[in-house]
């Protein structure tokens, strides 16, 4: 080989080098459609990926099963050694994937590298913001450059319960509902303090009562003190960004809903539901097209359901007991007008519970009975307040 020809050599091998880059394509993808949420990422976050409640992403997929931040990429070959790197932002340190390409396909692969998020600062949105998501992809060592995804970060008060592609193609995540239950939130305890209080039942035991009528006024003791407390329905579900396809709604935490006195049909169940799984009672959140309510087993064979918009049916006065040396007095006729509404919610709420019973049963994604139990082994947390974690931040 003479050293003229070398230069010529070399150009060939370079246009080569450049034709085979040019031949991957790729793109940034943040699931679900450009939108990133805090309640998805922390409330799952310990949630073992092999549980069968993530995106399905088919069989060329490297990296996190239950990744929501990668890309897809096309163009590369059966021995290919390639990196898809996540540069750090706001919400995310910098993450990588390093893999080796097992087939060739005519699919593109997808790649979502377990992402390192910083969970605290996600916990703080309570006003939706956009966030750029910059990528870099290599190749057999090279880089293909970087990409940036601009992507919608929801509130921590979005809660995803589902996504829809096609009539065929929908996915159910109303089971997220879950995190918004809090039942260590540390108003938890001071408002059972309070139920205690009102002398309607001395202890909370549970289902160590003796029968069902105790296990109920134990419930009922708690649902005086919310109506005290003045705690009303508000029909406010809608969130300030929208997606096409993408299906949220606007949920409380524990002390936002205390400190509003005000609460929507799922605010109302979750926050009841909190202080219940507290006392040691077995309760699950019930859907139904375009509502929510409770449901509360008395035991192992009888199980009933709780209107929660009715906790504000009667118009009770708010009394501190401490602070209103009648309140002896005034306690007969508060009692007797929160079992009113107490009996008239699980009333409406076990005749819906037993109407629907065989609709829960169906592959209809609209009728749910999301087991808070069952939420809680598959690894769901409950979300903390943002008071909570800027003090801890």
């Amino acid at each position: 080989m003479s050293f003229r020809a070398l230069p010529i050599l070399l150009g060939i091998l370079g246009a080569a080098s450049l034709l085979s880059a040019a031949e991957v394509d790729w793109e940034p993808e943040v699931y679900p459609k450009d939108n990133l949420f805090p309640s998805l990422v922390v409330g799952t976050a310990r949630v073992d990926p092999s549980e069968n409640i993530f995106p399905s992403w088919g069989h060329h997929h490297y990296g996190d099963p239950a990744g929501i931040v990668g890309a897809s990429i096309s163009g590369l070959k059966k021995g290919d050694q390639f990196a898809l790197v996540i540069k750090a932002n706001k919400f995310m340190k910098e993450s990588r994937f390093d893999g080796v390409v097992k087939k060739d396909s005519a699919d593109d692969l997808v790649v979502h590298p377990k992402v390192s998020y910083r969970y605290g600062h996600l916990m703080t949105i309570q006003q939706s913001e956009p966030l750029d998501v910059t990528m870099e992809l290599l190749v057999n060592g090279e880089s293909q450059g970087e990409k940036t995804d601009t992507v919608t970060v929801r509130t921590v008060n979005d809660c995803l319960f589902g996504m829809k592609e096609s009539k065929a193609d929908q996915s159910d995540y109303s089971w997220l509902f879950a995190a918004y239950v809090n039942e260590d939130h540390p108003l938890v305890d001071q408002l059972l303090k309070e139920a205690l209080d009102t002398g309607i039942v001395s202890s909370f035991d549970g289902y160590q009562a003796n029968g069902d009528d105790d296990v109920l006024l134990q419930i009922f003791s708690i649902w005086n003190v919310m109506q005290r407390h003045g705690m009303k329905y508000s029909d406010i579900t809608t969130t300030a960004a929208e997606s096409d396809g993408v299906y949220s709604q606007h949920v409380r935490l524990f002390d936002e809903s205390v400190k509003a006195a005000q609460a929507n049909c799922v605010d109302g169940s979750v926050l009841l539901a909190a202080l219940l799984r507290k006392i040691g009672l077995t309760v699950s959140l019930v859907l139904v097209p375009e509502h929510m309510f409770l449901a509360v087993d008395l035991n192992k064979d009888t199980r009933i359901g709780i209107e929660t918009t009715m906790m504000g049916e009667e118009s009770l006065e708010t009394v501190d007991p401490k602070a209103v040396p009648s309140f002896d007095k005034l306690a007969s006729k508060l009692r007797k007008e929160a079992w009113k509404s107490f009996e008239g919610a699980i009333a409406v709420g076990t005749k819906r519970l037993n109407k629907d019973a065989k609709k829960f049963d169906s592959d209809d994604l609209s009728y749910q009975i999301i087991d808070l139990a069952e939420a809680r082994k598959m690894g769901i947390l409950p979300l903390r307040s943002n008071e909570d974690t800027k003090s801890s931040l």
